[in-house]
């Protein structure tokens, strides 16, 4: 099923009965502030194990993105930050970054997982923030890849409806997407280390 949600007018119905078949445990593609994202709800069994087989992984091995809606969310499932990681969390999100920081027992426990790190994103992008309100907690995401080497990732949404629909419960089109994924940089260490060049600007460390 593919929902048509328009950024700049969500409907709240739509966003709501989205929310509940994320609750249930289905995975759905998204759009965000880069790419077409695969998510799914980080608490529900059958979500994390659909993801986890669209990355050729284990649950316990995968390694997901963290859909948040605010830095209040994200303190939920993360290690204090000190003051200098702190402002660059703040400058860089909401916006194009995963940043890695380091995780806390909570999100270790949920996952089932022994994992230090976690990866967090805010897109600026209003269906994600208002999918992961409604849901309540983070969604744990992969990136949508193209089988075309060069293009890497899909940014039609016509093409996703056509070539992706079996890797997905639903589909919401949220319009064309990027082709440039976000930028990840680690700060889960003493300083911060850029692991991806991507939307965001690099110069931000």
């Amino acid at each position: 099923m593919v929902y048509t949600i328009y950024p700049d007018s969500l409907n709240p119905r739509t966003i709501e009965e989205c929310a509940d078949r994320l609750r249930k445990g289905d995975v759905a593609i998204i759009p965000t502030d880069s790419v077409y994202a695969i998510a799914g709800d980080f608490q529900h069994p059958a979500a994390l194990e659909k993801l986890a087989k669209i990355k050729g992984e284990s649950v316990k091995e995968a390694e997901f993105s963290f859909l948040f809606t605010n830095l209040s969310q994200v303190a939920e499932y993360t290690q204090s930050m000190n003051g200098p990681t702190f402002k660059l969390v703040k400058k860089c999100l909401p916006g194009p970054y995963t940043l890695v920081l380091e995780a806390n027992i909570n999100l270790a426990r949920k996952l089932g997982q022994k994992r230090s790190t976690i990866g967090v994103r805010i897109p600026d992008n209003p269906i994600v923030i208002a999918l992961a309100e409604a849901l309540g907690r983070p969604l744990a995401s992969a990136s949508l890849h193209h089988d075309d080497e060069i293009i890497q990732y899909p940014t039609d949404p016509d093409e996703i409806v056509a070539k992706y629909a079996d890797k997905a419960d639903f589909i919401i089109d949220g319009g064309w997407g990027d082709n440039v994924p976000s930028t990840v940089i680690d700060l889960s260490g003493d300083e911060p280390t850029l692991i991806r060049s991507g939307k965001g600007d690099p110069d931000v460390i």
